[in-house]
C-alpha cells in the first residue's frame, strides 16, 4: 500500500478523515439549540445568557484542570457543564439522564455544524489498510457525545481497530500521556507506527515526541489529496 512499511496507521479525526466546519458562537447555533431545549422541557433563559454562562463554566473548567496538574495538556468533559447548568436553570435532575445529555450535546453540536463530509478517498484507503492485514486508529482531541456519533454516522469505526476520545481521559494531543494510551492498550511498535494529522503541533509535533513517525497534513489542506497520492496506494 506504501513504500514506508508502516503496519500502524493512527488517526486524527476532525481536519484529518472528517472535514468538517461548525461555529459553537453563532447566534443561530444557540437559538437553534435553544428551541431544542425548549422542545425537550428544559427550562433556560434567553440563548445570549446561556451562551455567556456556558463559556464562562467551560472557561473556568480547564483552567481547574490545569491548575489540577495532573497531565500537561488537561481535556475536559462537557457533559458535566451541561447538567450543572441546566440544574441551575431549575430542572428536575431526574430528567438529565446520562442519555439525555448526550443528546443534548449532540444537538448543540448539529446546531453549531455548517457542512461535515469525509475527505475524498478516506474509506477507500481505510479499507485498504485493513484488506492488507494492517491496523488503523484514531485518536481525537474532541467530546465523546458528539464525536461517536459523527464517527459512526460515516461507519468509520467498522474500518478502524479502536478510537480513543481526549474527553474520556482527560488528557488531549500532544500530551504523550494520551499518545501512550493507546500505543500501550494495543501494544503497537512505534518504529512501525505513523500518526497523521492536520495539527502540527498536536498532531506532527506530539506524534515525534511519542516516539512515532509522523505526517502532517496542515500544509495547503493536504488532506484533500493526501488519500488518493500514488505514492500511498501502490
Amino acid at each position: 500500500m506504501d513504500k514506508y512499511g508502516f503496519d500502524n496507521y493512527i488517526f486524527d479525526l476532525y481536519g484529518t478523515l472528517i472535514d468538517i466546519r461548525t461555529d459553537e458562537h453563532a447566534d443561530k447555533t444557540w437559538i437553534i439549540w435553544s428551541k431544542w431545549l425548549d422542545k425537550h422541557g428544559i427550562s433556560h433563559p434567553a440563548f445570549k445568557i446561556m451562551r455567556d454562562e456556558f463559556f464562562m463554566m467551560d472557561l473556568a473548567a480547564r483552567e481547574q484542570a490545569k491548575a489540577e496538574g495532573r497531565v500537561k495538556y488537561p481535556e475536559i468533559d462537557v457533559i458535566p457543564i451541561y447538567k450543572s447548568m441546566f440544574l441551575d436553570y431549575g430542572n428536575d435532575e431526574s430528567c438529565l439522564t446520562p442519555e439525555f445529555l448526550d443528546d443534548a450535546g449532540y444537538a448543540f453540536r448539529s446546531a453549531s455544524r455548517e457542512y461535515m463530509k469525509l475527505f475524498p478517498g478516506v474509506k477507500r484507503f481505510l479499507k485498504e489498510i485493513k484488506r492488507t492485514g494492517r491496523r488503523a486508529y484514531i485518536l481525537s482531541n474532541a467530546q465523546r457525545c458528539y464525536t461517536w456519533p459523527e464517527i459512526c454516522e460515516f461507519a468509520l469505526q467498522d474500518m478502524v481497530c479502536d478510537v480513543l476520545i481526549s474527553s474520556d481521559f482527560l488528557c488531549m494531543k500532544p500530551d504523550i500521556v494520551f499518545f501512550n494510551a493507546m500505543i500501550d492498550k494495543h501494544k503497537l511498535d512505534r518504529s512501525r507506527t505513523v500518526m497523521i494529522g492536520d495539527s502540527r503541533e498536536n498532531d506532527y509535533e506530539g506524534g515525534l515526541k511519542a516516539g512515532l513517525s509522523a505526517i502532517w497534513l496542515g500544509p495547503e489542506n493536504l488532506a484533500k489529496k493526501f488519500y488518493r497520492s500514488p505514492k500511498f496506494n501502490k
